[in-house]
């Protein structure tokens, strides 16, 4: 079993490719449940037989599988 991670940035909006790079496929973006962040995340995560990811579905208030990046302040995509 493959632990998920969950990655932080708040200081710099990442580009499509580096986001594409840590969740491992094309992107989706949720919101969270506060409105406030953007979880990133691989758009087949759970087609692909991803692993749930627990940290970011408490974010999401919603089920996210694979790896996830989560934006806030500066890091959010327009």
């Amino acid at each position: 079993m493959i632990d998920t991670k969950t990655t932080y940035v708040e200081d710099e909006m990442p580009t499509l490719e580096k986001l594409q790079e840590l969740v491992g496929g094309y992107i989706e973006i949720v919101l969270s449940a506060d409105m406030r962040k953007q979880i990133v995340v691989d758009e087949e995560g759970l087609l692909k037989g991803k692993e749930f990811n627990e940290e970011a579905s408490r974010i999401a208030g919603q089920k996210l599988f694979g790896n996830a990046v989560v934006l806030s302040d500066d890091a959010l995509l327009d």
